[in-house]
């Protein structure tokens, strides 16, 4: 789990400036012994009431010639407000990283955090340490915690000891074990997850893989192309870190080097497991230690990290400015009572500290899915190097945007529409929602699947007039305007219930974003499936509940390989399955007749009926 704190961390013997918290050279002691901190331009007086006077070191003065005409190439927040983020033209670092990693001269860091997690349904980091929260027993003491606004670090500690002091016999890995795992959950690596894998594997020989959570998706995934007796997890344990590199020495071998500790469902834990403050004061040196290295001589990718993290941060502070490339990949985190603009705005002007003081170049990109989709695209332009160039759009390019318009041509003609239309009309119409219909029912369809379930529960029952009744809904991207411009939105194309024989009544350019009313939107945004509750209204008075999961699109430029999966897949929209029953209780009182069956399923069930939406998807578009 990445650590999202505030917490300024203290050095331990001659590792920080006890004053301004950065790593010192070998030698010098702490700001309050000497007077002297190193890499700042600034002199801290012995007493501790400010600064005396300034001096340059010769750090100090490197950064000076770096930053002193410095021009930012962070995305414009109009640009990422208005147009298509993934777009080198709009990004010159996006373009720098894929023509660093496409060119195979450096080897490749890649540190991941809970962004990647999350994808794959586990709790982020906040999150984590809310539901440790809720297990405390004595309701005062929690309802106090819970509203304790301490950084996320000093929360943890607080929590672990408030619980051991009500459990002497439990441990931290125990406690954070339950939080991080539900009791049932089959935890199953999300696309995020799969296509780091698909990256790692295509650039095998020369990558480095470490990250700060506490699960095994990473491992999960890797299995997908590594024989098992190849992928190895490794911990920051005496020894872990040369075991790690020892490891990765064979082309054919991948290691996870956990710099924080592992927590398994199944399994006892590694340890050092490093969640709060004190755990971080105690280990931090030595993670510290290994980052530094592994930025050396790299191109070094951040996926999933919110930047904060002062082991980190520390280690990017020390070596900048770096000749080696570091790249972090950012979606703009939600902020209460803000709209998604102004907190993109924030966030992409925030992360100039990161570019200039820390030698970081931030892309960003407007959803998880996104993000899934440029690491995904990395893995492409890696064994595609001739045809994925770029900047370059020729006919046979397969750069991400190229790729993405004609896959959404394919799509919307296969649906029946004319060009440039976003629905079908007459005849056309009808017959995608009969295929739409049929796709519900075929062999390994939604339906199928569910009626197989639905013998294991004797009182649920499905169709007629009482029972459970379903349709699937047909969402696409919205294709380039004429003008050559792309909105990051969605169109209803058709359903298996009704035909629209009129344009303005289907939903058209639903914007992608978290807080969306569509589940669809919210699908592609976070590039997993989405489970929600719907109130009926005038124009959609029979649904009650609806499961949605993207749809994705392999193969429509590139019949290149990585391990047994194509390299070449796009995210070109998402399937609903709507229920006239309620999917999601969420904490409310719901009659049990009410409940539909998608609520009673189990999370391998679940993920069965999610392939089951896959190739329904497949069936009504319909490529051939």
């Amino acid at each position: 789990m990445i650590v999202g704190s505030r917490l300024r961390w203290l050095g331990q013997k001659r590792d920080n400036c006890r004053s301004c918290l950065v790593p010192l050279s070998v030698g010098r002691r702490s700001c309050g012994e000497t007077g002297w901190c190193n890499g700042l331009s600034t002199v801290h007086d012995l007493a501790g009431s400010g600064v005396s006077r300034v001096r340059k070191t010769p750090r100090d003065a490197a950064r000076s010639g770096m930053h002193g005409n410095f021009r930012s190439k962070i995305v414009d927040p109009g640009v990422f407000e208005k147009g298509d983020t993934f777009s080198f033209r709009a990004q010159p670092y996006l373009k720098e990283l894929f023509e660093t990693v496409r060119a195979r001269e450096l080897s490749l860091t890649i540190v991941v955090g809970a962004g990647v997690s999350m994808n794959s349904s586990l709790p982020s980091w906040r999150s984590l340490i809310d539901k440790m929260t809720a297990t405390i027993a004595d309701p005062e003491v929690r309802k106090i915690t819970s509203r304790d606004g301490v950084d996320l670090m000093r929360k943890a500690e607080i929590v672990l000891q408030l619980i051991k002091d009500e459990n002497r016999n439990i441990q931290d890995h125990e406690i954070i074990r339950d939080a991080l795992y539900q009791r049932d959950l089959q935890v199953v690596p999300g696309e995020l997850a799969k296509s780091i894998a698909r990256l790692t594997y295509a650039t095998r020989a020369d990558t480095r893989l470490l990250t700060t959570n506490f699960d095994v998706i990473l491992e999960e995934s890797l299995l997908g192309y590594f024989a098992p007796e190849h992928v190895k997890s490794f911990s920051m344990k005496p020894g872990g870190s040369d075991e790690w590199e020892s490891w990765n020495e064979h082309p054919d071998r991948m290691g996870v080097l956990h710099l924080h500790g592992l927590v398994r469902q199944a399994r006892s834990p590694e340890e050092p497991i490093i969640l709060t403050e004190s755990q971080f004061l105690k280990h931090g040196a030595q993670v510290r230690e290994i980052i530094s290295a592994s930025l050396e001589d790299a191109c070094t990718i951040f996926i999933g990290l919110s930047m904060s993290d002062p082991n980190l941060v520390g280690p990017l502070y020390e070596s900048a400015p770096a000749t080696s490339p570091r790249f972090s990949l950012v979606v703009p985190p939600a902020v209460d009572d803000v709209s998604p603009t102004q907190a993109a705005r924030y966030a992409i002007s925030s992360a100039r500290y990161l570019e200039e003081k820390l030698g970081l170049k931030p892309i960003f990109l407007k959803s998880h899915s996104q993000l899934n989709q440029a690491i995904s695209d990395l893995a492409l332009a890696v064994v595609e190097p001739e045809r994925y160039v770029p900047g370059v759009e020729s006919t046979d390019s397969l750069v991400y945007s190229r790729r993405l318009t004609r896959a959404l041509d394919d799509c919307y003609t296969a649906t029946g529409c004319e060009p440039h239309a976003e629905i079908p009309a007459g005849d056309a119409a009808e017959e995608l929602t009969t295929r739409l219909h049929d796709a519900l029912e075929i062999e390994g369809g939604p339906l199928d699947v569910l009626r197989g379930f639905a013998q294991e529960y004797d009182d649920h029952v499905l169709g007629g007039n009482t029972g459970e009744n379903f349709g699937l809904f047909l969402w696409l991207r919205t294709r380039d305007q004429e003008t050559g411009r792309r909105r990051y939105t969605i169109n209803l194309v058709g359903t298996s219930v009704y035909t629209h024989r009129e344009e303005w009544s289907l939903r058209h350019h639903v914007t992608i974003d978290r807080g969306s009313d569509f589940a669809a939107a919210q699908a592609i945004f976070t590039g997993a499936p989405q489970a929600a509750n719907l109130t009926p209204s005038p124009i959609a008075q029979i649904w009650r509940g609806i499961l949605a999961a993207p749809i994705l699109m392999s193969g429509t430029g590139s019949d290149q390989l990585i391990g047994d999966d194509l390299a070449d897949v796009l995210t070109v929209g998402a399937i609903t399955l709507n229920s006239t029953f309620v999917i999601n209780p969420n904490g409310d009182e719901v009659a049990p007749r009410d409940l539909s069956l998608i609520s009673k399923l189990d999370s391998e069930r679940n993920n069965q009926l999610l392939i089951s939406l896959q190739l329904a998807a497949e069936y009504a578009i319909n490529l051939g």
